[in-house]
């Protein structure tokens, strides 16, 4: 195995147990191989392989359906990007989405400093009107 290939398969084995380790439902840990591979249809031999880094050779099928399991972006295996950050950039994503706020966010874009400013006071005006803290915590 060539040094790029063991660099490779080191890689997918460090992102694959960084996603086990910090891509599981809050209360509860980690998923188990023979449940990703219930998720997935990956047979568990080939999920162990990546996990321990075995597979040298894993499919884009194989990579894409983990990443899906995940809901992490399938370009996770090969980005310069810290894992981290790739995980708050979807979750802080996939909140907007999920919160309706993302259109809010994609129409301030063009907004001067102080208008932004005057849309973020309101924001808080109306979160306080509901009885809510002034920004939600971090989760």
């Amino acid at each position: 195995m060539t040094e790029a290939a063991r660099e490779g398969v080191a890689r997918i084995a460090a992102t694959f147990n960084y996603l086990l380790e910090h891509r599981h439902p809050e209360g509860r840990g980690p998923y188990s191989i023979p449940e990703i591979s219930a998720g997935t249809g990956i047979s568990e031999s080939t999920l162990k392989g990546m996990k321990g880094g075995g597979n040298d050779n894993p499919k884009i099928n194989t990579l894409v359906a983990v990443a899906k399991f995940f809901d992490v972006p399938p370009d996770i295996w090969v980005t310069d990007k810290p894992l981290a950050e790739v995980l708050i950039d979807r979750d802080l994503h996939n909140a907007m989405r999920d919160a309706g706020i993302e259109s809010i966010a994609l129409r301030s874009r063009d907004l001067t400093p102080e208008n932004r400013k005057l849309v973020a006071d309101m924001i808080t005006v109306a979160r306080k009107s509901q009885g809510l803290p002034e920004a939600p915590s971090a989760s």
